[in-house]
């Protein structure tokens, strides 16, 4: 629910948004890309302290409040597009809202899932493996953002006024189920360090392993080029210029993208387990570097579908493995900490990106400049594959080159 929730809401915005700066408004390329830099911003500034908080705090609270605090924002710019108040500024401070409860949520759900899989295990249901259990709250992710990307679909009918109260009302019944979540550990008074001193070791962690660093320099890659950059801003603009299209077209593409990512998801639930999910999860990402790159091509508009589905497939196999990679590899009295940090790898580029991608669209027009994603992820993967040992990490194990003094030959024997 709490998952559901928050996904089904992102799905509808994800079509909302963009589509009423760019069909409703009629904005540039260069403000799409100031506005929906203004969406993940906030996170790029929040996420470290975020994680430290959610260490820190109760994890409850934080989720029930800030589901809270966009669920009202939400229904807050619904009333003001009723009322015909809309503007590109009131986009823009909703945009900003939401970034601010993003960058408290995230850290504070996602790293729930660790602690929720150990004490199902002490219950009379019995466990569950940590892969599986991400790949499962990945699933429920992209089919509640498929349910609201579908939505989306009839803002061409109803007018985005009334679906953005939808979004609000599914953020607030993803808020209230917070309630129901078990009690959660904390390091509220086992910590004596002082918060930056965590957030430090936080950063520390994730730059001294050799598995987490360059899973986080591949989400600093997929924020500032594929998602700020591609998703964000190529495609809406892609649509109206080179395609004429619309609510309905942004809608259905997203929806194509989705349905691949959800697709791969319970492929990876209901099948047997990779055990070398950096060797997959590299492949899964060519796959984005092909699909962005062939936007370049002047393709007829049904191909895309067909496009963008695959590049799904691929998205949502790199998204569930690597999840669980960093899962698995973070120490775990750091984990909200660690995942702070490897969000911000793509929160925080993807202001950056979908400024650059709105500039440079405005420029070279948005078929040339899909060039850009394809040829900069490559590259970087192709770096990541040579000079870390990503390709050779294996399901449930905590890399050796990680592991201080004896723990490593304990490690090989192991």
């Amino acid at each position: 629910m709490l998952v559901a929730g928050w996904f089904f809401g992102f799905g509808l915005q994800t079509t909302l948004f963009p589509g009423v700066i760019t069909f409703t408004l009629g904005e540039s390329p260069e403000r799409l890309g100031i506005a929906q830099a203004a969406l993940t911003g906030p996170m790029m500034l929040l996420l470290p302290f975020a994680g430290v908080l959610a260490e820190r705090k109760d994890r409850r609270g934080i989720i029930f409040y800030f589901y809270i605090f966009a669920g009202l924002a939400a229904a807050t710019l619904a009333g003001l597009l009723l009322a015909d108040q809309l503007s590109y500024w009131v986009m823009v401070s909703f945009a900003l809202m939401i970034g601010v409860a993003g960058g408290f949520v995230m850290p504070a759900r996602d790293s729930a899932i660790n602690p929720v899989v150990r004490i199902s295990a002490r219950t009379r249901h019995g466990g569950i493996e940590l892969q599986r259990a991400v790949v499962m709250a990945s699933a429920v992710q992209f089919g509640a953002q498929i349910a609201g990307m579908a939505v989306g679909y009839f803002a061409a009918y109803t007018g985005p006024g009334a679906l953005f109260m939808l979004q609000g009302v599914g953020l607030l019944i993803g808020g209230f189920s917070a309630a129901f979540l078990p009690r959660l550990g904390s390091k509220r008074h086992m910590s004596t360090a002082h918060p930056l001193q965590d957030l430090r070791d936080g950063v520390s962690a994730v730059f001294r392993s050799p598995v987490l660093m360059p899973m986080t320099v591949i989400m600093i890659a997929l924020g500032i080029l594929v998602v700020g950059g591609a998703f964000l801003v190529l495609i809406p603009l892609l649509i109206r210029e080179a395609y004429g299209g619309g609510f309905r077209e942004i809608a259905s593409l997203m929806v194509c993208f989705w349905v691949g990512a959800f697709i791969a998801n319970v492929a990876l639930a209901v099948f047997r387990q990779i055990e070398k999910p950096g060797r997959a999860m590299i492949l899964a990402q060519g796959v984005t570097v092909l699909s962005t790159g062939a936007f370049a091509l002047p393709l007829p508009f049904w191909s895309l579908y067909v496009l963008v589905f695959v590049w799904g497939l691929g998205a949502g196999v790199a998204i569930s493995l690597s999840r669980a990679v960093v899962q698995e590899q973070a120490p775990p009295d750091k984990l909200a900490r660690v995942m702070s940090v490897y969000q911000l790898g793509l929160f925080g580029g993807m202001p950056a990106g979908a400024i650059l991608m709105g500039f440079m669209i405005g420029a070279l027009g948005p078929q040339w400049s899909a060039l850009v994603p394809m040829i900069g992820l490559g590259l970087v993967l192709v770096v990541i594959s040579l000079t870390t040992p990503i390709l050779s990490v294996r399901r449930g194990q905590i890399h050796p080159a990680a592991l201080p003094g004896n723990e490593v030959r304990d490690a090989e024997t192991d």
